[in-house]
C-alpha cells in the first residue's frame, strides 16, 4: 500500500529512513535475527523497508502504543494478499480473498468487537479444555509412530502433525484432512507474504486456496443441517443478546481459515522451539521433573524465539514513532519478535530466563483488542504435547545440527528438527 495521496512524494521519501542490513525474507534473518534487530533496536528503531513497502517497528515501547490505538492503528485492510489474482481466475461469491476482510483479526472497531464477542466462547479456556482427550490421544498416536526407532524429525514427524490434527478435531473436520491443512496454510502464507512468485506456482497456490474454501463453505453447511461437538458447530449456535445480527456462513468460513492458519504453524513453531531452547539451556530434564514450569517455559519461549515474527497495521492519519513520521495510510509492519527482546522491557533479554518475573508481558499474541482469540487452545496443545513427550521419550536429545528456517515475514518455519532417544528410556 502507497502512502497516502495528500501526503507530498518529497516528504514521504525524507520520512523514510532505511535500515538494510535486516531483511526478514532473508535466509540470515529468518534464522538469526536477533544481532540485527539489536542494532536496529539502538540506532534506527523505526525504518522503512523498499521491498515490502512497510514501515518496520522493533521496540516494545512502540508496539504497545500500536496495539493500544485502533484509531491510529488499524487492522482493517492490513492484511492481503500480496500476489495478484491471476489473469483468467474467479474468486468464488463468497469467498473471503483476497482481501481477507471478514476475519475478526482484519477488522477494528464495532465491527471486530460484534465478531469477537459472537465467537469468544467458542474459543474460550473451558470450552477448549474440553478438547483435551482428544488432543492427548493425538500426541500418544503421533508418539506410538515414532517411539521404536529411537529418532525421528521433530517438525515433520510430530509438531506438525500435532498442529494440524488438534485444528482439524477441534473445528469438527475429519483428522485426516489435516494433511490438507498444512498445503493449505502454506499457500495462504506463501501468497500473502512472498510477492516474488511464478505466473504457475501463482496458479497452482490461489486454485489450491479455493479449492480450500469450498471445502470449508461445504463443512458449514452440513454443520447447519446437523450440529455436532465442535468450534463450527458452537459458531453457528450463538445467538446474539445484544440485537447485533447473527454471524453469517462468510463470516464463519472467512475465520476458521485464519484460525487454521494461525493455530497450524505457531503452534508448530512453538513446540519445536520449545524442544530447542530446553535443550540448549540444558533445562530439558529440570522441566521434565517439574512440569509445573510447563506454563512458564511455554511463554518465555514465545518471548525469546519470537514464533510470530511480526504482523501489519495500516495507519489511518499522520503519526509519529520513536521519531519517525509515517503518513496516514501507510503500512506498519510491528515486529513483536524484536519487541520481546528490548532491554528496555526485559531484563538480559537475550537469554532464555526460565521464572522470568514479568515473561507474561510477551508481545507474541499480540495485544489489546486484537489479543489472540487462539492463545487458550495453543497453550493447552502445547502442555498436551509436552506431557506425552516429557512420559514417553524422556530421555530425548538434539543432536548437534543446522536448523534452516522458511523465509516469511509473519511465521518463517524450521524445516527440520532431528531428535533421538534411548528406545528402552519409555
Amino acid at each position: 500500500m502507497s502512502t497516502n495521496n495528500n501526503i507530498s512524494d518529497a516528504s514521504a521519501v525524507l520520512d523514510r529512513p532505511e535500515f538494510p542490513d535486516f531483511d526478514p525474507l532473508a535466509t540470515d534473518d529468518a534464522c538469526d535475527p536477533w544481532p540485527i534487530l539489536k542494532r536496529a533496536r539502538e540506532e534506527q528503531p523505526v525504518f522503512w523497508m523498499p521491498k515490502l513497502e512497510m514501515y518496520c517497528v522493533t521496540k516494545y515501547a512502540d508496539i504497545k502504543t500500536i496495539h493500544a490505538d485502533q484509531k491510529t492503528y488499524s487492522n482493517s485492510g492490513a492484511n492481503h494478499m500480496r500476489v495478484p489474482l491471476p489473469e483468467g481466475m474467479e474468486i468464488p461469491p463468497g469467498c473471503p480473498f483476497p482481501g481477507i476482510g471478514d476475519s475478526m483479526a482484519n477488522q477494528d472497531g464495532e465491527s471486530h468487537l460484534r465478531l469477537r464477542r459472537l465467537m469468544q466462547a467458542a474459543f474460550s479456556r473451558p470450552r477448549v479444555a474440553q478438547f483435551a482427550p482428544q488432543i492427548e490421544e493425538i500426541a500418544h498416536k503421533l508418539i506410538d509412530e515414532i517411539v521404536d526407532r529411537g529418532s525421528a524429525d521433530l517438525v515433520t514427524e510430530f509438531s506438525n502433525k500435532m498442529a494440524m490434527q488438534t485444528i482439524s478435531v477441534a473445528l469438527g473436520f475429519e483428522r485426516e484432512k489435516a494433511d490438507s491443512f498444512r498445503v493449505w496454510t502454506d499457500y495462504f502464507l506463501n501468497l500473502m507474504s512472498s510477492p516474488e512468485m511464478s505466473e504457475e506456482d501463482a496458479r497452482r497456490q490461489w486454485g489450491g486456496l479455493i479449492d480450500w474454501y469450498k471445502d470449508i463453505e461445504q463443512l458449514v453447511q452440513q454443520r447447519r443441517d446437523k450440529p455436532e461437538d465442535d468450534l463450527i458447530s458452537d459458531l453457528i449456535r450463538v445467538t446474539p443478546d445484544d440485537g447485533t445480527k447473527p454471524i453469517t456462513d462468510s463470516e464463519i468460513i472467512a475465520n476458521v481459515m485464519a484460525f487454521i492458519v494461525a493455530g497450524t504453524d505457531t503452534t508448530a513453531i512453538l513446540i519445536t522451539q520449545i524442544v530447542r531452547s530446553l535443550h540448549t539451556e540444558g533445562l530439558w530434564e529440570v522441566v521434565r521433573d517439574d512440569r509445573e514450569r510447563i506454563d512458564q517455559v511455554i511463554e518465555e519461549t514465545v518471548r525469546h524465539v519470537g514464533v510470530v515474527r511480526g504482523l501489519n497495521r495500516v495507519t489511518l492519519k499522520d503519526t509519529e514513532l520513536s521519531g519517525v513520521k509515517i503518513p496516514a495510510g501507510s503500512v506498519i509492519y510491528w515486529m513483536g519478535a524484536s519487541g520481546n527482546r528490548d532491554a528496555e522491557k526485559f531484563t538480559d533479554p537475550e537469554k532464555f530466563v526460565l521464572g522470568r518475573k514479568n515473561f507474561h508481558e510477551h508481545a507474541g499474541f499480540s495485544g489489546g483488542r486484537h489479543f489472540c482469540i487462539g492463545a487458550p487452545l495453543a497453550r493447552l496443545e502445547t502442555k498436551i504435547a509436552f506431557n506425552a513427550l516429557f512420559d514417553r521419550l524422556p530421555g530425548l536429545r538434539v543432536p548437534e545440527q543446522t536448523v534452516r528456517f522458511s523465509p516469511s515475514f509473519i511465521t518463517p518455519t524450521p524445516k527440520g528438527l532431528q531428535v533421538e532417544w534411548e528406545v528402552n528410556d519409555r
